[in-house]
């Protein structure tokens, strides 16, 4: 015989080793081809340009830590942006209307009029319309102040008689008509009842009736929820507060940056004058 049984050959230790190569690669390979190790590759897409930050970069240039169901970097990638076009203040539709409020308001990014109603999403944003909506179609509002316990609707005035102005503030807080649109430049103005006489119609009857409780530095939030699901939540603080007469043009001064204006009428139970509180977006 060619070895003593229990010894192995110097032939048999190079086969072993050949065996042992040979199985070392092939489980390499066995797992570069079935592991997912490279989704990125796989998917066909590049690394997405934006990093974890931009999420908290729009949240503080909007004054909302609320407004989308996925992230920024997501959004860029399922739209399919290229690298050059994926910054936050980048405008591949070139209409005016930067990524981030293309990403927070659920439009198009490529597309200058997303719901082809021959408005552009810019336009519809500015105005108050609901830019992922046909036609007149514009975002629900709900107005909450944690301080002096209001939670109540928005109602989108649509003019300035008084007659309807009345009707509106039955259904809640009123948005007076051509003031600036939640979280937009300029001044937007609301109203609501501080009293009313015991027989009107209306659960908001009295829904501003400690108004007069804020202070500087209180907070007001505004929450809008459009068609397409997008809730974006705007936070106001308080700047200041006075009363004054009914037709004071400080309540009605135009702003370039986005400014809440609350009003109602006082002393309770008259419409003599005007508590006023300011806001600005946070």
């Amino acid at each position: 015989m060619a070895y003593i049984f229990g010894k192995i050959t110097p032939h048999e230790k190079k086969a072993a080793l050949f065996v042992g190569l040979f199985l070392a690669i092939f489980i390499g390979l066995f797992y570069l081809v079935n592991l997912d190790l490279d989704p990125v590759r796989k998917t066909g897409f590049s690394e997405p340009m934006a990093s974890p930050s931009s999420d908290q970069e729009i949240a503080q240039r909007l004054g909302s830590t609320t407004f989308s169901v996925e992230s920024y970097a997501g959004w860029a990638q399922r739209y399919g942006l290229a690298n050059a076009e994926r910054g936050l203040d980048a405008d591949p539709d070139k209409e005016g209307l930067p990524n981030y409020l293309e990403y927070v308001h659920g439009t198009n990014p490529l597309k200058a009029d997303t719901d082809e109603d021959n408005f552009t999403d810019k336009q519809e944003i500015a105005n108050g319309y609901d830019p992922d909506a046909p036609g007149d179609a514009k975002p629900s509002v709900e107005i909450t102040i944690a301080k002096i316990d209001v939670v109540a609707p928005m109602v989108w005035s649509n003019n300035e008689l008084e007659k309807d102005m009345l009707a509106d503030l039955e259904k809640g807080l009123s948005h007076f008509s051509k003031t600036a649109a939640p979280g937009q430049n300029g001044n937007m103005i609301v109203s609501g009842h501080s009293s009313n006489y015991v027989w009107a119609k209306g659960d908001y009857n009295h829904i501003f009736k400690n108004l007069n409780d804020l202070e500087k530095g209180d907070f007001v939030t505004v929450k809008t929820s459009q068609k397409n699901g997008r809730i974006i939540t705007y936070r106001y603080q308080i700047t200041d507060k006075f009363i004054t007469a009914p037709n004071d043009a400080e309540i009605f001064e135009g702003a370039t940056n986005p400014v809440l204006t609350l009003s109602t009428c006082w002393p309770l139970g008259t419409t003599l004058k005007r508590v006023i509180i300011k806001a600005a977006l946070q």
